[in-house]
């Protein structure tokens, strides 16, 4: 039997604020790659990511739906099998010394890192249905596999993609990313989530305290200074998204 969700979340956030590693540490280290992964673990065990479906089908760890910006290849990520995928350079556009980093695969990010991570997983699809609910039943099927019903929330701006989640596996923890957070809309409540996430320039005192009369934990995206952090956490969010959580973590512990 699962607690409550609201439950299980303020549980699982801990003492708030979470320091929620962007990409992994995205200052740090190439975006989205498992020493991007490991560089942030040395300060936090939250882990924000994304994920779609590669062409062979395997849940694969990018930020855009293209390998261009990020590795020495080109083309759609959804048209390149994983074994592909594997053998181009996603570390070099960040610093010669990552050269030959790869783009890893969802389940090798979870078991690479240890079991009290918890993952933010942003669900990427650029939005034909038979992809859309291809890739929720695959995102199923790995948080059932390694019984991450504890450790993760679903998130995406493609609101139906967290609702497909959730018609899969109803008590999985969701969120909804949105660009502004002047009010509460009232169409957020139509997907039952859990967590609403921000831009930070958007994120109010009053719509942090909307949200949280709601049941709704307010994490923002991608807030990097110091000034910044202290604004949010003054305003009472329950988390931060930042390319930086060596940072923060100096700064949640004075």
């Amino acid at each position: 039997m699962f607690k409550p969700r609201i439950e299980r979340l303020q549980t699982l956030l801990g003492k708030s604020p979470a320091n929620i590693g962007h990409r992994g540490a995205r200052g740090l280290a190439p975006e989205n790659t498992l020493v991007s992964f490991l560089v942030g673990s040395e300060s936090t065990h939250y882990f924000e990511l994304d994920t779609m479906l590669c062409g062979s089908g395997e849940l694969v760890v990018i930020h855009d739906f293209t390998v261009d910006r990020t590795t020495d290849g080109e083309g759609k990520v959804a048209e390149i099998p994983y074994r592909q995928l594997a053998e181009l350079d996603a570390g070099g556009f960040f610093s010669e010394d990552f050269e030959g980093e790869q783009i890893p695969t969802l389940s090798q990010v979870v078991q690479t890192l240890p079991e009290n991570t918890v993952f933010d997983i942003e669900l990427k699809s650029e939005g034909k249905k038979e992809e859309r609910e291809a890739l929720a039943k695959a995102v199923v099927k790995l948080i059932r596999k390694f019984k991450l019903q504890n450790r993760i929330w679903v998130s995406s701006f493609d609101w139906e993609l967290v609702d497909l989640v959730r018609k899969e596996e109803p008590e999985v923890l969701r969120g909804l990313l949105i660009e502004k957070g002047d009010s509460l809309n009232e169409r957020y409540l139509e997907f039952e989530p859990d967590l609403i996430l921000p831009h930070f320039s958007a994120c109010t005192k009053e719509f942090v305290s909307e949200c949280n009369q709601e049941d709704l934990l307010v994490i923002p995206y991608t807030p990097n200074t110091e000034e910044e952090w202290k604004s949010l956490i003054e305003v009472g969010v329950s988390g931060l998204i930042t390319d930086f959580p060596d940072r923060l973590a100096q700064v949640l512990s004075t």
